[in-house]
């Protein structure tokens, strides 16, 4: 099978951490003669998003609601000389009929306020020609630790510079510098930009500056190095190797292996080292999958998810390796996580896939100890539209930092509509 016809069969929570993630998919824009022809040739973009989330907290059963209507709208002028202007709004708006008081209202997908909002998420001046990709502004990047990682209303987006150069179809290079941040990830005030880095006593970092190669043996298998100088937080090299095998036309596995340096800088406390694997085994319309991932850490230190979800094959619904590791400062820290899934097309319901997935993350001395369990249903039946639900139940099985109160167990449904 081709890459991309794999990477389309492949979907899902499990799926999510497969090989190839990080590669940049491009649109050509139209071309233009001249300046005016710039704008004449334009084109409009959108993904209308209708989703509601319930969350409720087992201890105290205190339950928060919320539904909103919105998603990211925006246009490319055509190409003038390799330049093209990129421009996205995101937005996400009460449906006052179907919302809670504000006591009860859950704030995931508004503002600070627990108000609507709307904010230029994206805006960038881009540079294309056939080996070499540049975009400076306002950006939407996916990279192991700085990436949209969309699951509320409001990906992440970026302030900085991106760059892609192919040196060859098989070898490329990233750079990248990175200053601000929105969106749901970046913190309470998602709508509003705000430097990469900050906390009480740090206020003045500049943000990041990184670069990447990456090395596909061929349309199956790659290799990336990835390094990240984060303004007084920590230095970060990130090294994968992953890809698919298969044993024949209906067996394939998917297999990754992941390695993490994390050194401290200006004694931020951000500091280990992390190893993974990760191994997923599809027949059919079936699949099972298993991934580990072991944190050394040391002193008062903790690992950091950078900015977004994360690279860390046991990511979960809510829960990471990087969340645990920071309420275990000091600690070693493990996570696993199990999943089984099936596509329903053999039960007469086609592009229908569902998902169980269970995941444990616990200090290697059992201070901390939480279990997830996360089931998820996806619906594509076209290219233009995706429904999706995804009911998750956090558990605090022993905790120093933490309490029963903290679990929950919480229902997302989504519905989006491109253009």
């Amino acid at each position: 099978m081709e890459r991309r016809e794999i990477q389309e069969s492949e979907k899902g929570l499990l799926h999510s951490k497969q090989a190839f993630r990080y590669e940049v998919v491009k649109v050509l824009p139209e071309l233009a003669e001249d300046l005016d022809k710039v704008f004449d040739y334009a084109k409009p973009f959108g993904n209308f998003r209708l989703a509601w989330i319930d969350t409720d907290i087992v201890e105290s059963s205190r339950d928060t609601t919320a539904t909103a209507l919105g998603g990211s709208f925006g246009f490319d002028t055509a190409s003038l000389n390799g330049f093209s202007l990129h421009v996205s709004a995101h937005t996400s708006q009460k449906i006052p009929l179907l919302n809670p008081a504000t006591l009860t209202l859950n704030g995931d997908y508004f503002n600070k306020d627990k108000d609507s909002f709307t904010y230029l998420a994206e805006s960038s001046i881009d540079y294309e020609d056939e080996n070499f990709y540049l975009r400076i502004g306002r950006i939407k990047i996916d990279t192991p630790y700085a990436d949209s990682d969309d699951i509320r209303m409001a990906a992440n987006t970026f302030e900085g510079v991106w760059t892609e150069y192919k040196m060859t179809p098989e070898l490329s290079f990233q750079g990248y510098y990175l200053s601000r941040w929105a969106g749901y990830d970046s913190g309470e005030a998602q709508d509003v930009f705000k430097r990469l880095y900050e906390t009480q006593e740090v206020d003045e970092s500049w943000g990041a500056l990184g670069a990447s190669a990456k090395f596909a043996f061929n349309s199956d298998d790659e290799v990336s190095l990835w390094y990240y100088h984060v303004d007084k937080m920590s230095d970060i090299i990130y090294s994968e190797v992953s890809g698919h095998y298969h044993v024949n036309e209906a067996l394939h596995v998917e297999y990754g292996f992941q390695a993490s340096h994390i050194q401290e800088n200006d004694a931020s406390h951000i500091a280990g080292d992390i190893l993974g694997c990760m191994a997923i085994v599809d027949y059919g319309d079936f699949f099972f999958g298993f991934a580990g991932n072991y944190a050394f850490v040391d002193d008062e230190n903790f690992i950091t998810n950078g900015f977004g979800g994360g690279p860390y094959y046991t990511s979960l619904d809510e829960s990471t390796i990087g969340f645990i590791s920071e309420i275990s400062p000091g600690m070693d820290v493990l996570s696993s996580r199990v999943g089984i899934g099936a596509k329903l097309a053999s039960m007469g319901v086609a592009d229908l896939t569902i998902e169980l997935v269970h995941g444990q993350l616990s200090a290697t001395d059992r201070s901390n100890f939480i279990k997830e369990n996360d089931i998820a249903l996806t619906y594509e039946p076209n290219a233009r539209t995706a429904l999706s639900a995804v009911f998750a139940n956090f558990d605090v099985i022993e905790s120093q930092s933490q309490s029963d109160s903290d679990d929950f167990n919480r229902f997302i449904v989504r519905a989006d509509y491109s253009f």
